[in-house]
């Protein structure tokens, strides 16, 4: 097996930003079509998201919502762009733990996460779950548990935010559990089926196929709550271990929009989570539909930061101090 290694120290990133035009005013927004940037690849479970707020969003501020998929930069091209666009409203882009925690703490970037974006709110959490082979030793989280305890056992993920519930579960259970990571959710899933490694954390989106087909057991739910797909699948938690991984996600404006434009697009957003056509919609990708305001979802992920800088530090993958 080809193994992968982790994002080291000192890449950096920048964009330079042009001019910017004049400053929309709050009455004729918005003027034009508006730009909602997303990090990640077309056919990626924010990327599906994102184009279904978009449509309901079109609805209610009756103007054209694009998707743009800005990627690369290893996760930081598309908050930069965001955080350098002109704020006159008619760009809005996802902010997540990858661009407020995980990126920033990784390598440079041309944003200071907390202090770029005014936050409109969190639409949806990505639904995180432990597995392993079918056909393997490994039946239940009770007996991963109780083999880590005996030898070192590998799991695989293709991101550090999947893998929190993996690092608190072994500092409660004394299990030694090694992270393996690879490019790609499905990467890392086929990895566990095929025996390369004991376990694997990833999304509804990558591991349920598998399930579907025989090739994965799954363990346990590394959410808040129980997958409906599966709701015989206890959590983690409901398991006896106080281990989570999250997976928000949601949209924000660079700073400086104004504050009339703020409150008409907070109004539309939650206006758009409150539809059970879209929220029907966001779950049917395997996704759970969440809504927060602005503030009590920068609140979330200020909490997360608290469990995922010390994950980072500790598997080498922090930025080194200047």
């Amino acid at each position: 097996m080809r193994r992968r290694t982790v994002l080291r120290a000192g890449s950096a990133f920048a964009v330079v930003a042009g001019a910017a035009p004049a400053i929309a005013q709050p009455g004729k927004w918005p003027s034009r079509e508006i730009s909602l940037i997303n990090p990640n690849a077309p056919g990626a479970a924010t990327d599906l998201t994102a184009r279904i707020i978009a449509q309901a969003l079109e609805k209610r501020l009756n103007a054209t919502v694009i998707v743009k998929n800005v990627v690369g930069g290893a996760g930081a091209l598309g908050p930069t762009t965001l955080a350098q666009s002109t704020p006159d409203g008619h760009t809005i882009g996802l902010v997540a733990i990858s661009t407020h925690v995980a990126v920033p703490n990784m390598m440079k970037v041309n944003y200071e996460p907390w202090k770029a974006f005014d936050i409109i709110g969190q639409v949806a959490a990505l639904r995180y779950g432990v597995g392993a082979r079918a056909d393997g030793p490994i039946k239940s989280i009770e007996e991963l548990i109780a083999q880590g305890r005996q030898k070192q056992l590998t799991y695989s993920s293709n991101n550090v935010t999947n893998v929190v519930a993996m690092f608190q579960l072994a500092k409660l259970t004394g299990t030694k559990l090694r992270w393996v990571v690879f490019p790609g959710g499905v990467e890392s899933v086929t990895a566990a089926i095929g025996g390369h490694v004991d376990a694997v954390i990833q999304t509804v989106t990558e591991m349920k196929p598998q399930i579907e087909a025989g090739k994965l057991r799954f363990l346990a739910s590394a959410a808040e709550a129980r997958w409906p797909d599966y709701p015989e699948v206890k959590t983690l938690r409901e398991a006896g271990y106080d281990a989570i991984s999250n997976g928000p996600f949601g949209y924000a404006f660079p700073t400086g929009v104004d504050p009339a434009i703020k409150e008409r697009m907070d109004k539309a957003l939650a206006d758009v989570m409150a539809d059970e056509g879209v929220r029907s919609q966001i779950a049917t990708l395997g996704i759970q539909p969440v809504y927060r305001d602005g503030k009590d979802y920068a609140a979330l992920l200020k909490k997360i930061e608290v469990d995922l800088v010390p994950i980072l530090k500790e598997t080498g993958m922090a930025k080194k101090a200047a």
